[in-house]
């Protein structure tokens, strides 16, 4: 078995994009929720790999697809502008279980006007987590700006949900005799 050739281009996705199967598959690894279980041994370790690959030094006795496993969980764990290891929660792999948890609550917790403010809240929050997460490196935002975005965007949804649970209330039942 010879050394991996350096013509293998990591850049991209490994699954043709033109195709529905090659963007499910690409789709599928960058969300597989099972990168979140990763311990920071590992993520360094493909981040070693992956570094040291695209410098044109290849690691001895890897083969294909361990260069392009070790790209996908480098990907799915630090910032593509930055470096920066993403907090575990703003990562792609955490949408799946993070996105069900909480749309979970939302629906099982709507009766009372607190929950329905509170899971809101929490939805937006993660959604902030989410999108500073992933955000372009190359454009600076202050402070202030997060904060506005936040700010309205979790007044807007709350606003929206009490909106559209005062519409949901069903009548009271009549009261006194019902006509026999």
């Amino acid at each position: 078995m010879g050394e991996l050739p350096l013509d293998i281009n990591i850049q991209e996705p490994r699954w043709d994009q033109s195709t529905f199967l090659g963007r499910a598959r690409h789709f599928f690894t960058v969300t597989d929720p099972r990168n979140l279980l990763l311990s920071a041994a590992q993520l360094e370790t493909s981040r070693n790999i992956v570094q040291n690959y695209r410098a044109g030094v290849v690691t001895p006795g890897i083969t294909e697809d361990q260069l392009w496993r070790a790209k996908y969980v480098y990907d799915s764990a630090f910032h593509p502008d930055t470096g920066e290891k993403v907090v575990l929660i703003g990562r792609m792999s955490a949408q799946v279980p993070m996105n069900m948890t909480i749309t979970g609550c939302m629906l099982t917790f709507y009766r009372k006007t607190p929950t329905v403010v509170f899971w809101q809240w929490v939805n937006q929050s993660f959604n902030a987590i989410v999108n500073y997460s992933n955000r372009s490196g190359d454009t600076p935002i202050t402070v202030r700006q997060l904060g506005t975005a936040y700010v309205s965007a979790t007044t807007g949804a709350v606003a929206t949900a009490l909106g559209l649970k005062s519409l949901t209330k069903s009548p009271s039942p009549p009261h006194g005799p019902q006509g026999h």
